[in-house]
């Protein structure tokens, strides 16, 4: 017996398909586009909404990481590179990064990644008049980007090195904006569409891992 249904997720609808069986426990996937649910037969609904509330974030960043980075392409700034081992990627006329495997590419990606990002978060300062803070490039599994007012220090997912620039820019602005206001109200993301007035739409973007 199958069924269907929908879960918002961060202000988006997913398309939720459960399948029925003769199985004790509850299993959930996410293949890019719709949640997959097969668990057992009864089982209450407000089982499989608890269990998406405890998983669906994990699952679609998952699900993200494995389309920006495979055995044989990455998503760089938007754009997607066919990778073979060992290789090189240019990134200007004058960067070349070289690489013998997985774990030099990343390393040496960071770096890259680390310093672009310093770039860009000055520029903003400047636009935006706001005070200066350290910046951080590291993995965070569940958020793109951090702002430590009591550090003063700025830390951003190396998840964001797959994404164009633009979408890049916005998560930068919106860091950068709670330094004039901390929580997310109104007054915030009046701060954060004067900087970046399609927020919303690369917003969406970042969400459902449109890396262009």
């Amino acid at each position: 017996m199958n069924a269907q249904t929908i879960y918002n997720y961060e202000g988006k609808d997913y398309i939720v398909e459960i399948t029925y069986k003769r199985i004790k426990n509850v299993h959930f996937r996410f293949d890019g586009e719709k949640f997959l649910i097969s668990c057992p037969k009864r089982t209450k609904a407000s089982l499989i909404k608890s269990g998406l509330d405890k998983y669906a974030k994990k699952l679609i960043n998952r699900c993200v990481k494995s389309n920006a980075f495979g055995d044989k392409h990455i998503y760089l700034f938007g754009h997607k590179i066919p990778l073979s081992y060992p290789g090189a990627i240019r990134f200007s006329k004058d960067k070349l990064i070289l690489f013998e495997d997985q774990d030099e590419l990343m390393k040496k990606l960071r770096k890259y990644f680390l310093n672009y990002i310093q770039g860009r978060v000055f520029y903003f300062q400047n636009l935006m008049n706001a005070p200066q803070y350290l910046v951080k490039v590291r993995q965070m599994k569940s958020r793109y980007g951090s702002n430590n007012r009591a550090k003063k220090t700025l830390t951003f997912s190396l998840t964001l090195i797959h994404y164009s620039a633009e979408i890049i820019d916005s998560v930068v602005v919106h860091e950068l904006a709670h330094c004039f206001v901390y929580d997310h109200s109104d007054k915030f993301y009046r701060v954060v569409y004067k900087y970046c007035p399609r927020y919303d739409v690369l917003r969406q973007k970042l969400i459902k891992a449109v890396f262009a």
